[in-house]
């Protein structure tokens, strides 16, 4: 088994960088994506195995995002995804929690924690 493959969407250009950089010197293959429907585009084509995807995108939101990667049939459909938002209203936690998100973090998150849970998700052992 290669490097497992994290598939980020979030429309903050800075957070992509500064998640990507940290996954992938965790050991992690990572895929960035600013807009939804690119983030769909790639979890198609290139089958990650866990997804952290932003709440409030621009055009398909994280919700709908969500909703469409856990409609996917098969295994892909149930790969580990993590809500990073912003927000922290229990109504938008209620709502991912029935979207089937396995966890719901708010920015700002320490890199390090963030490395902890995608290792974990992806059942790689936290140091």
């Amino acid at each position: 088994m290669g490097k497992p493959r994290i598939l980020v969407i979030d429309d903050d250009l800075q957070i992509l960088k500064l998640i990507d950089f940290a996954l992938t010197r965790a050991g992690f293959e990572v895929l960035t994506a600013p807009l939804g429907d690119v983030g769909l585009k790639l979890f198609a084509s290139d089958k990650p195995d866990l997804a952290i995807v932003d709440i409030a995108l621009p055009g398909i939101d994280g919700y709908d995002v969500i909703k469409r990667m856990r409609a996917t049939d098969g295994d892909l459909g149930k790969i580990p995804i993590i809500v990073l938002s912003a927000h922290e209203q229990t109504v938008m936690r209620a709502v991912a929690d029935n979207f089937g998100v396995d966890l719901y973090l708010t920015k700002p998150v320490k890199p390090s924690q963030l490395i902890d849970h995608v290792r974990t998700l992806v059942g790689i052992p936290t140091s």
